[in-house]
C-alpha cells in the first residue's frame, strides 16, 4: 500500500485508484537524465536496446490500466509498447519497437523525443472484479 497523501480527483468503481503518470526524454543508448523526468512518484533507467524501467515510489498491488506512447521530434517508425508491471519489486518495464523491423530499438537523444506513460493502480489489497 502506498504511503503518500493522495488528492482525490478520480472517481471510479474500483477501490482507491491511483494514477501514476509521466514521460521522460530518452538518451540514444546512453543513461537517462533525471532533471528530463515529468512527473512524481517515480524514477527511470535506460536497460538496453529499447527497454526502460520505470521504478515506482510506492507498491501497489494491481495494475488495471497502462498507456505508454513515444513522442518524436520528426516522423519515426517506432512505438512504446508491452509494458510489464512487476508489484514486488515496483517495476514498470516499458519496450519501444521499431516497426519496420519489429525489434526493440532504442530512441535518439533530441528536444522533442520524450517517452510518456500513464497507469492506473488500485491501492488496495481487494481483488478487482472484472467484467461485474
Amino acid at each position: 500500500m502506498s504511503s503518500r497523501n493522495y488528492q482525490g480527483i478520480v472517481q471510479t468503481l474500483n477501490v482507491q485508484p491511483r494514477i501514476i503518470a509521466g514521460s521522460f526524454a530518452p538518451n540514444g543508448s546512453s543513461a537517462i537524465s533525471a532533471a528530463s523526468n515529468l512527473g512524481l512518484g517515480w524514477s527511470v533507467a535506460y536497460v538496453s536496446t529499447g527497454l526502460y524501467r520505470v521504478t515506482l515510489t510506492d507498491s501497489f498491488p494491481y495494475l488495471l490500466s497502462v498507456v505508454a506512447s513515444l513522442q518524436v521530434a520528426t516522423a519515426d517508425d517506432k512505438f512504446a509498447a508491452n509494458v510489464a508491471y512487476t508489484a514486488s519489486t515496483k517495476v514498470l518495464d516499458i519496450r519501444v519497437y521499431d516497426l519496420s523491423t519489429g525489434a526493440l530499438a532504442d530512441v535518439a537523444a533530441d528536444a522533442g523525443n520524450r517517452i510518456n506513460f500513464m497507469c492506473l493502480f488500485q491501492d488496495s489489497s481487494v481483488t478487482p472484479v472484472y467484467g461485474a
